[in-house]
């Protein structure tokens, strides 16, 4: 059976998101009916993986010593803020792996009910208000001279 057929099986059983959406939010590619569900999780975990560690280099600056990442943690307005987003994608990259590990039909169904919602509603968002504040706040930066100006103080 076609993969994409077999999705849309799965997507009326579970009430899983349209097809269209998770290849344009996440790069979901079908190549395998057997793994549809795995692979779906697999580019979620790699979409959400990737934004955060984004996110990561900002809100700890220090342990990447990377000097974009000391001045995009010198943009961020709150790091508290910045933080709670970066705890739900890590959280739900974890729950990915867990329910892909666990290779259970029924909750990887409900993973990526719940994670497609999450992405588009919340993490999504989020991430790109990080990207905006970035992308102006470098247009804004200006070369900081000495050492210690450059080092992060938290």
């Amino acid at each position: 059976m076609p993969a994409k057929k077999r999705y849309e099986e799965l997507k009326k059983k579970y009430n899983l998101p349209n097809l269209k959406n998770l290849i344009k939010e996440f790069e979901v590619k079908l190549d395998e009916p057997d793994l549809i569900l795995h692979d779906i999780i697999t580019k979620i975990i790699e979409r959400v993986s990737d934004s955060a560690q984004k996110i990561e280099f900002a809100i700890f600056a220090g342990a990447s010593g990377d000097p974009s990442s000391l001045y995009e943690s010198k943009m961020l307005e709150d790091k508290n803020e910045t933080f709670e987003l970066f705890k739900k994608m890590m959280s739900t990259k974890w729950r990915g792996e867990e329910v892909k590990v666990s290779a259970n039909e029924d909750e990887m169904a409900k993973f990526i009910k719940e994670a497609y919602e999450s992405w588009t509603k919340k993490l999504k968002p989020g991430f790109m208000d990080l990207c905006n504040l970035f992308e102006k706040e470098w247009n804004n930066a200006s070369l900081q001279n000495t050492e210690s100006e450059m080092m992060y103080h938290g």
